[in-house]
Order: C-alpha cells, then sequence, then structure tokens
C-alpha cells in the first residue's frame, strides 16, 4: 500500500475552540480514522483549522471529499500531499494535543501564512505532543 502525508487548513464556521465541538471532531474521527486505516493530528486556533493526515492514497481521496462537505468548516486548502515511506502519527488515530502559549503563536503563525508549510505543522504538533506526554507522563 502506498502511503501518503496530506495536510489541509480550513475557517471554522463555528468558534473552533470550543472544547466540546473539537471532542466531538476528534471522537468520530478516531471512529472513522480506524475503519479506514488514517491516521493524523487535529490544530485549531480560534478561527481555523490545520490537520495532518496520513493513509492510502484512495482512502485520502475519499476523506478529502468527506472534509470538504462537513459544514463545521469552509475555505479547505490541501496545504501539500506527498507520497510517505513511514508514518509519523503512528501512534494514534487521531489527536488534538494542548498548544503551550508559544506552541499557539507558532500554529497561529504557519496556518495564517499564505503558503503554510506542512513540514512546520507536522513538527509543531509533534512538539506540543511531546510536551503534553512529558507533562502527563507514561501513556
Amino acid at each position: 500500500m502506498e502511503l501518503e502525508r496530506l495536510a489541509y487548513v480550513s475557517r471554522s464556521t463555528g468558534p473552533a475552540e470550543a472544547l466540546i465541538g473539537v471532542s466531538d471532531i476528534v471522537e468520530q474521527s478516531v471512529r472513522n480514522n480506524r475503519a479506514n486505516n488514517i491516521i493524523g493530528a487535529l490544530a485549531f486556533t480560534s478561527s481555523r483549522f490545520a490537520q495532518v493526515l496520513e493513509g492510502s492514497h484512495g482512502s485520502l481521496d475519499v476523506l478529502v471529499l468527506k472534509l470538504a462537505m462537513d459544514t463545521r468548516h469552509c475555505d479547505m486548502v490541501i496545504v501539500d500531499r506527498v507520497p510517505i515511506q513511514h508514518r509519523r502519527f503512528a501512534d494514534w488515530a487521531m489527536i488534538a494535543p494542548r498548544f503551550t502559549p508559544h506552541g499557539q503563536v507558532r500554529l497561529v503563525a504557519i496556518i495564517d501564512d499564505r503558503t503554510p508549510s506542512m513540514t512546520d505543522l507536522t513538527e509543531l504538533l509533534f512538539e506540543m505532543v511531546g510536551e503534553q506526554k512529558a507533562e502527563s507522563g507514561p501513556y
């Protein structure tokens, strides 16, 4: 199976920072992603979403179509889509890490850039997950 990594940004149609809304998105994503062998991470600001996803070409195509029809966001832009040899997000079906204040500032800068970098977004997500794990200890 050929794997790909896809990143997108979009604009929230409601209050993206509402914990219950994000919790629902993550819960639904975990169920759907496991069924379709897709994994990834979700980040959000008060008005924007960003997500990095990994899976097969066909699974990501179907997911992109579903995401385009999701009324919780609009103005979806695919930042990048590249073939990969191995999954960076292999430990979870979907995670939405908590961001430190500095991480949140960096996230806003990445998302608001006219040409966001998938590499910068992916590395920031891993950094925030690492800090979250360090705070809570081993899982």
